[in-house]
C-alpha cells in the first residue's frame, strides 16, 4: 500500500529521500523554486511544482495535512528552512522531517515544531569516530536514553575473553545478544551455550557504558 509524502526543497538530501520513496512506489510531491531542478527530477515525483516554500500562500495550497509526512531540505539556507518549518507546522502537517546544518539550527528546528531533525554531518561523524576507535564495530543504532543496538565483528581477543554467549552475558549484565550472523546463517536469540566463532557478527542491545566497556576486549 503506497503512502503519500511531500518533499519541500530539492537539495541532495531531499532528492535522495525522494528516490527511495519512488523506489518503494509511494506517491511523492516535490516542490522547489528552481524550475530547472524541478524539471530535471520530475520523473521521481507523482506531482512536481515550481514554488517558493517560504511563501505562506504556496504552502497553504499544498494540502499538507493529507500527506503522511513532509520532508524539508533547503540546502544551506537556514532562514528558509526555519520559515518553511514554521509554515508547514501551522498548516497541520502530520509529521515534519527537516535537515539541520548545525547544533544551533537543530535546536531552533525542534523549537519550531519539527518532529524529526536530521543532522547528517553530526550523525555520520559519530559513526565514523566510533568505528575508528572500536575497529571491530560494523554499525550501531541509537535508541535514545543511552541505549544502543550495535553490530560488532567477533575478534580472536573477544572469543578468548568470552567463549560462549553465556560468558558474554554473565560478564556484561546489561547487554543482550539479539542475534549472531554466521556466514549465511542468522541465529536469532542465541542460547547461552552457543560458542562464539571468529568472524561472527554479534548484534547486541545494551547501555552505552557497557558497550564501551566491551569494546576494550575487541
Amino acid at each position: 500500500m503506497s503512502r503519500q509524502f511531500a518533499i519541500l526543497g530539492l537539495g541532495f538530501f531531499g532528492i535522495t529521500v525522494a528516490q527511495e520513496l519512488h523506489r518503494q512506489h509511494d506517491e511523492v510531491l516535490g516542490v522547489d523554486l528552481d524550475e530547472s531542478r524541478v524539471d530535471h527530477y520530475a520523473d521521481l515525483f507523482s506531482h512536481a511544482i515550481v514554488g517558493d516554500i517560504t511563501d505562506e500562500q504556496v504552502i497553504s495550497q499544498l494540502s499538507l495535512s493529507e500527506y503522511d509526512a513532509v520532508v524539508i531540505d533547503t540546502d544551506d539556507n537556514l532562514e528558509a528552512s526555519m520559515i518553511c518549518t514554521l509554515l508547514v507546522r501551522e498548516h497541520e502537517a502530520r509529521q515534519v522531517w527537516v535537515k539541520a546544518h548545525s547544533g544551533t539550527h537543530y535546536r531552533l528546528l525542534k523549537r519550531l515544531g519539527a518532529d524529526h531533525v536530521v543532522y547528517p554531518e553530526y550523525d555520520i561523524g559519530i559513526r565514523v569516530g566510533e568505528s575508528l576507535h572500536y575497529h571491530a564495530m560494523v554499525d550501531f543504532i541509537d535508541l535514545g536514553n543511552r541505549q544502543f543496538v550495535v553490530e560488532i565483528q567477533t575478534t580472536e581477543q573477544l572469543e578468548t575473553s568470552f567463549p560462549t554467549v553465556g560468558d558474554l552475558n554473565r560478564n556484561n549484565e546489561s547487554l543482550s545478544v539479539i542475534a549472531i550472523k554466521r556466514d549465511s546463517e542468522l541465529i536469532r536469540t542465541p542460547g547461552s551455550d552457543i560458542a562464539l566463532k571468529p568472524r561472527d557478527s554479534l548484534v547486541l542491545l545494551g547501555e552505552l557504558e557497557e558497550l564501551r566497556s566491551l569494546g576494550r576486549h575487541l
